[in-house]
């Protein structure tokens, strides 16, 4: 099982993204994977490209929905090309209250939207390399290079980039199956993995010709570490609790038989607003993170052997974490899964290899 981290991002000076994946690889995890919260994921990857040498750079996600295939597509080539063939294009939607306020988009149609995305993405990696590609006359989105290219082409690292395509509802995912290169997920339990997740894909790489071994699954995981189990928890709730509430984390809490407590949390935060997730029920953070201290977090990690391929501890963000607190949080992964990810199957490879 290879183990990853996230790079916390969203409070604090942008260098620290690049210093906390220079950690990252120093301690041996396999992947980094910074998200898009205000600050562009492409500009925060470029920064960490060329502070390491080995590591796996991931989005975690970039939204799809806010730009153009083709400026996505270069974004990604361009930290392909800095890394030496180190990109991993973790994509979702975006978030859909966001794209209609802040982006003047919406998430209409989201799974036939981001089939014809995945497709032009290709069909952009493929011109940006070649000069050419074959037209796309899509529903959402059409590809149609010049017949004169001015420009000449790019080299890049890699004639195509892994796409992980984030996914939890049944469509999605059998859409991750049938195109994706993995798969990108949260929340994502044993049972919820074996149950739901695997079947699903599975059904959609069957479409295609291909087998769910075709696809690496990877999770990013909330984890909070602290010697005072207290600590641990307090800091877990808010991250869960914020996740929680989003309808996309409905698949996973009526499996686990946690909705009613997740309708109360919501019904909590119309009231209270973030305040609410201090309360989030305990039941639900020791099912859905990888929390406690480092020993009761390693064993919850433990769990995931022989289920996942890759996991990726997610270090917690949101409001009210200060940067010091996230900071904090990182190092004390850092400190309690290194030797652990340093061993795991799958270490950080030569760049310029998948």
């Amino acid at each position: 099982m290879r183990v990853g981290i996230t790079l916390p991002s969203r409070t604090g000076p942008i260098p620290n993204v690049f210093e906390y994946a220079r950690r990252a690889e120093a301690a041996g995890f396999y992947s980094a994977f910074d998200y898009e919260v205000y600050r562009n994921p492409f500009t925060m990857l470029a920064g960490a490209a060329v502070q390491t040498r080995r590591i796996k750079l991931g989005t975690g996600l970039a939204a799809a929905f806010s730009r153009s295939p083709f400026e996505a597509a270069n974004a990604a080539a361009d930290i392909d090309e800095m890394s030496g063939g180190r990109m991993i294009f973790g994509l979702g939607t975006g978030a859909p209250e966001l794209l209609k306020r802040l982006h003047s988009t919406d998430a209409k149609r989201p799974v036939a939207r981001m089939s014809e995305y995945i497709d032009v993405l290709r069909h952009s990696w493929e011109y940006l390399s070649t000069g050419k590609a074959a037209p796309l006359d899509g529903e959402h989105y059409r590809f149609n290079p010049p017949p004169l290219n001015p420009w000449g082409s790019r080299e890049l690292a890699r004639p195509q980039i892994p796409i992980y395509l984030a996914a939890m509802g049944p469509a999605m995912l059998e859409l991750c199956g049938r195109k994706a290169d993995g798969w990108l997920g949260y929340f994502a339990t044993p049972r919820f993995l074996e149950e739901s997740v695997k079947p699903k894909i599975a059904a959609g790489a069957a479409i295609t010709g291909r087998d769910l071994s075709d696809i690496e699954l990877c999770v990013e995981n909330i984890c909070c570490v602290h010697p005072d189990r207290d600590v641990a928890m307090r800091r877990a709730r808010l991250q869960v609790g914020f996740y929680a509430v989003h309808p996309v984390s409905d698949a996973v809490a009526k499996l686990h038989g946690f909705q009613d407590q997740v309708d109360e949390l919501r019904a909590r935060m119309r009231r209270e607003g973030l305040a609410a997730f201090a309360h989030t029920d305990d039941r639900i953070v020791e099912a859905l993170s990888i929390t406690g201290t480092a020993e009761e977090a390693r064993q919850k990690l433990a769990e995931f052997d022989g289920v996942i391929e890759h996991v990726v501890l997610h270090c917690p963000y949101v409001p009210p974490f200060s940067a010091e607190e996230s900071a904090d949080c990182f190092t004390n992964i850092i400190e309690a899964f290194g030797d652990l990810a340093a061993a795991s199957e799958g270490p950080a490879q030569t760049a310029g290899t998948r």
